[in-house]
């Protein structure tokens, strides 16, 4: 048994996709995120094990309050389009 989350654009989804990844996470149970569903684990990771309460999104921080963005735009493509934009790190 494991814990699989999909992809996904923008916020919609987002705080459920990442309580499931510290779940799997607390549960010790597999995990398998793929697209944003990988990067809501990191951003969970971050928080919970970093201590980095802030620690987001470019994509759903819109309004630039985060300190610690942990997934940002990759800077040779364009933040309008959606999908294949983003970057772990």
């Amino acid at each position: 048994d494991g814990i699989f989350v999909p992809g996904g654009f923008g916020d919609r989804g987002f705080d459920g996709k990442a309580r499931a990844a510290g779940l799997a996470r607390e549960w010790k149970k597999p995990y398998l995120g793929v697209c944003l569903g990988m990067q809501v684990a990191l951003i969970q990771f971050a928080k919970d094990v970093l201590q980095l309460h802030d620690a987001t999104s470019e994509e759903v921080d819109t309004k630039k309050e985060s300190r610690n963005p942990v997934i940002v735009y990759m800077p040779e493509i364009s933040k309008e389009t959606m999908g294949a934009n983003m970057r772990l790190g």
